[in-house]
C-alpha cells in the first residue's frame, strides 16, 4: 500500500469540522501514491482533471478552461485543493470528492449533483449558477453569506443547516436545451403544467451537462 500523505500546514486553518473530514481522506486505502501538484495554472480552453484519482493540490488550481473532477476507468476518487480554484465551470462526478480549503471562483456553472458525489467548499464560492440539492449538494463550512451564487437551483447545505433557494432559475432561459431533464415535466398534460412550477420541476440533466463541458464547452445559452 503506498504510504499515506501528510497534511500540509494551510489545512490547520481549516474549519474542524473540515480539517477532520480531510484528514480522514488521508487514511483510505489506495492502489497508488496520491498525485501531489504544488499548484496547477493552465490556460485554453481544454477541460482539466485531477492527474491521479486520489489527489492533492497543495496549492492554487487556476485554470481557464473547465474542472472535471473523475478519472478514467475510475468511479471513485478524490481532489482536494488547498488553496483557491479559478475555472470557468466545476462539474463534481459520480463517487467523487471534492474539497476547496479556500475561495471557489466558477465563472459560470457549479453542477455539485452526481450521485454519491461531495462537494466541500471552505471559503467564498462565486458563481453564476450552483446546481445543488437534487441528488447531491454542496456544502459550505464557512458563514452562510459567503456563497456568491446569482442562481441556486435548489439547496446548499452550511454545516448541517439546509439553505434552500428563495427563487430556482428557470433553467430553461439559462441553459442549453440538449442539458435540461424534462422528462417530469413532459409527462405532465397542459392542464397540469398550468398548476405546477417548472422552476420545480425542470432539472439539470447531469449526464448530458458532463459531455458537454468534457468538450470544453458552455452550458448556458448564448448570449
Amino acid at each position: 500500500m503506498p504510504p499515506r500523505p501528510t497534511a500540509p500546514p494551510q489545512l490547520q486553518s481549516a474549519p474542524e469540522a473540515l480539517r477532520k473530514f480531510v484528514e480522514g481522506l488521508f487514511t483510505l486505502d489506495v492502489e497508488e501514491p496520491w498525485a501531489q501538484p504544488a499548484e496547477v495554472k493552465e490556460t485554453g480552453a481544454a477541460p482539466w482533471r485531477p492527474p491521479n484519482a486520489y489527489t492533492l493540490v497543495m496549492g492554487n488550481l487556476d485554470v481557464e478552461g473547465n474542472v472535471l473532477v473523475e478519472a478514467a476507468r475510475r468511479d471513485e476518487g478524490v481532489l482536494v485543493v488547498f488553496g483557491d480554484v479559478t475555472c470557468r465551470n466545476l462539474f463534481v462526478g459520480v463517487g467523487f470528492t471534492f474539497v476547496c480549503t479556500g475561495t471557489l471562483r466558477v465563472k459560470e456553472t457549479v453542477v455539485a449533483t452526481s450521485m454519491d458525489s461531495v462537494t466541500y467548499a471552505a471559503g467564498v464560492v462565486e458563481a453564476e449558477l450552483v446546481d445543488s440539492g437534487s441528488g447531491a449538494w454542496l456544502t459550505l463550512f464557512g458563514d452562510a453569506s459567503q456563497l456568491h451564487a446569482k442562481h441556486l437551483t435548489h439547496y446548499v447545505m452550511n454545516g448541517r443547516k439546509v439553505i434552500k433557494s428563495q427563487n430556482p432559475p428557470d433553467l430553461r432561459t439559462l441553459v442549453v436545451p440538449e442539458v435540461l431533464d424534462l422528462e417530469e415535466w413532459d409527462s405532465l398534460s397542459a392542464e397540469e403544467q398550468a398548476d405546477e412550477d417548472p422552476k420545480v420541476l425542470i432539472k439539470l440533466d447531469t449526464r448530458a451537462a458532463h459531455k458537454r463541458l468534457a468538450q470544453g464547452e458552455s452550458l448556458f445559452l448564448s448570449p
